[in-house]
């Protein structure tokens, strides 16, 4: 399947709180069973949402000490057919799940974090979707986990998924009210009103003060007086009334990315939902953050919602 323009048809189904997207949905696919994995949740979810899948093959260079040793092939001949031999592999993998007329795929050279993050951005994609996989500690270290790279690159949600599934009926979404998780429940109730039922668990954990960390707090000065279910109550005010779907608050204690994780294998959650928030690739490997451990650590599908930027 060749690379086409973005089809002009809008989803359907648009996110209420920001202008209707063109890009639809963004798919990293390199071949590896998670990559497939993701394929099939995307191409599920765009069925879903009657949006445009743009998916993205991104092949690693070559050192050019490496490209000619022992082929004779010149290094542009071997490009091509890489790229040749990519692009027949992808275009099987859509073709199987019979694509729609505005389902695209584009195959090129780079580093897949930056050619996803960057092809999201410039068609206006609402989500990107790409595999996700276990790593070591060295790889942690290195910043060689793409989703996380993703998410560092881009203001578009990315969902990392390590199985596929094909329908959101229950999402556990990580909130402390900052502008990132407002987002990210957002995301997650737009994703549940596509099926048409489901139900949405607002989670906010208050940590013991040793193990609060620099994200999921509320800031002391931005606090109601009173009790937290004033925040709760205006905030589900806010998301309105969406006939079949449960809006649920839930407040636990302890850590908080094993409270959410646990909490959410509890209730059979299809999907955990998180905001992000900024922190350089040193910081995030001492101080973790929630977003990435849960995206390393929880056993379902992550979501990570950026502020809007």
């Amino acid at each position: 399947m060749s690379t086409n323009a973005p089809s002009p048809a809008l989803c359907e189904q648009e996110w209420e709180y920001e202008l209707p997207l063109q890009g639809g949905i963004v798919v990293g696919v390199d071949g590896s069973r998670e990559s497939i994995a993701a394929l099939n949740t995307a191409s599920a979810l765009a069925r879903i949402r009657r949006c445009p899948l743009h998916a993205v093959s991104v092949l690693p260079y070559i050192p050019s000490y490496d490209r000619n040793r022992g082929s004779g092939e010149s290094p542009g001949n071997i490009e091509a057919l890489r790229l040749s031999m990519r692009s027949t592999e992808l275009d099987e993998l859509l073709r199987a799940l019979e694509p729609r007329s505005d389902w695209t795929s584009e195959v090129l050279v780079g580093r897949p974090s930056r050619e996803l993050a960057a092809i999201a951005e410039r068609r206006g994609a609402e989500l990107v979707v790409v595999g996700r996989r276990r790593h070591g500690s060295m790889d942690r270290m290195l910043g060689n986990e793409t989703p996380l790279q993703i998410m560092g690159l881009t203001s578009v949600p990315v969902l990392a998924v390590e199985a596929e599934f094909e329908k959101p009926h229950t999402i556990v979404a990580a909130i402390d009210f900052s502008p990132s998780s407002v987002r990210a429940a957002k995301v997650a109730l737009q994703l549940l009103k596509c099926t048409g039922s489901g139900t949405l668990y607002l989670v906010l954990v208050e940590p013991p003060a040793d193990l609060t960390s620099n994200e999921f707090k509320l800031a002391q000065e931005t606090r109601f007086p009173g009790d937290v279910v004033v925040w709760f109550r205006r905030f589900i005010d806010s998301l309105g009334a969406h006939p079949g779907i449960l809006t649920e608050p839930v407040v636990l204690n302890g850590n908080t990315v094993t409270a959410v994780a646990e909490f959410a294998e509890r209730v059979g959650a299809d999907m955990i939902a998180a905001g992000s928030h900024s922190h350089g690739r040193f910081e995030r490997f001492l101080l973790g953050s929630v977003s990435t451990a849960l995206v390393r650590n929880a056993s379902c599908p992550v979501l990570v919602v950026p502020p809007c930027s």
